[in-house]
């Protein structure tokens, strides 16, 4: 199941079947409709499924014990939040939970303080405040806002993006723009390619993997720890001790250096944006 449009967004959804318990899926081409989570839904092919317009952030990281911790924070709806844990749905956040989240985050970034060097601390206290459940309807209206992934990928701010989620075991599912001059057919394909590659790398994998696919495009020193980021794909990774320990879609970076008003909140004590208190910055 796939939409393609002649420009703009590309979903490719690569659905290896559908949703066990799910309801009809989101229309590919507006994004508008239900999804239903439930026990027996793939973490994965759920993240592959939530409209780009719906999705404020997507991440992927392995916590302290091993487990692969899967989040999206959403633009719109009661829900601001799913929790995934070892690819099965843990719990959710409230709207404002999920935007204390986002824009705690961004804070820290913004300051120097890139919040992935911290995301075992982060990805623990929002397993510690999530509300626990396994089963979630999820609505979408198919409009975009200036938070979703959508609108990041095709601001003109930012460039021509071609936003990277996942494709193959990553639990996150590709989404790509067309160039507005349309590439060859031949690029285009050397580019699907590229993209196929970079979906397939997780949490875990070597660094030299990831640089063997595409060398970065730039990078981040943090301590030890680098970012090689990708900022055409709007994507992080964040590599320590030689291994990808964290993926990130958009990239909080690059919205640092050129678009940190989005991460703007009112009424946030911005001093409690840590790993420990985000959760009260809201007033």
């Amino acid at each position: 199941m796939h939409g393609v449009g002649c420009v703009g967004l590309v979903l490719m959804l690569a659905l290896l079947g559908g949703l066990a318990g799910a309801a009809p899926l989101p229309n590919a081409v507006t994004g508008a409709g239900k999804l239903l989570i439930d026990a027996n839904s793939s973490g994965r092919e759920v993240l592959r499924n939530i409209p780009v317009e719906a999705a404020m952030e997507r991440f992927v990281l392995k916590d302290a014990s091993g487990r692969q911790v899967a989040y999206v924070g959403l633009t719109e709806g009661e829900v601001g939040g799913v929790v995934f844990i070892d690819g099965h749905m843990a719990g959710t956040l409230t709207r404002k939970q999920a935007e204390a989240f986002y824009s705690c985050r961004g804070f820290a970034t913004s300051n120097r303080n890139y919040w992935g060097k911290d995301a075992v601390q982060w990805a623990d206290s929002l397993v510690q405040q999530m509300n626990p459940g396994s089963t979630v309807e999820l609505v979408f209206s198919g409009k975009s806002t200036m938070q979703s992934i959508k609108s990041i990928v095709d601001n003109p701010v930012l460039g021509q993006i071609k936003s990277l989620l996942d494709i193959g075991t990553n639990p996150l599912n590709v989404v790509k723009t067309l160039n507005r001059t349309r590439e060859d057919f031949k690029d285009r394909q050397r580019e699907d390619a590229l993209i196929a590659a970079l979906g397939a790398v997780e949490p875990g994998d070597d660094e030299s993997k990831l640089a063997g696919i595409l060398q970065p495009q730039d990078i981040n020193f943090i301590g030890d720890d680098l970012v090689m980021a990708y900022p055409k794909y709007s994507v992080d990774f964040l590599v320590q001790q030689g291994r990808v320990s964290l993926l990130q879609q958009p990239s909080f970076l690059q919205l640092a250096r050129g678009q940190a008003a989005l991460f703007y909140r009112p009424r946030v004590q911005w001093t409690r944006c840590t790993p420990e208190a985000w959760f009260s910055s809201m007033r």
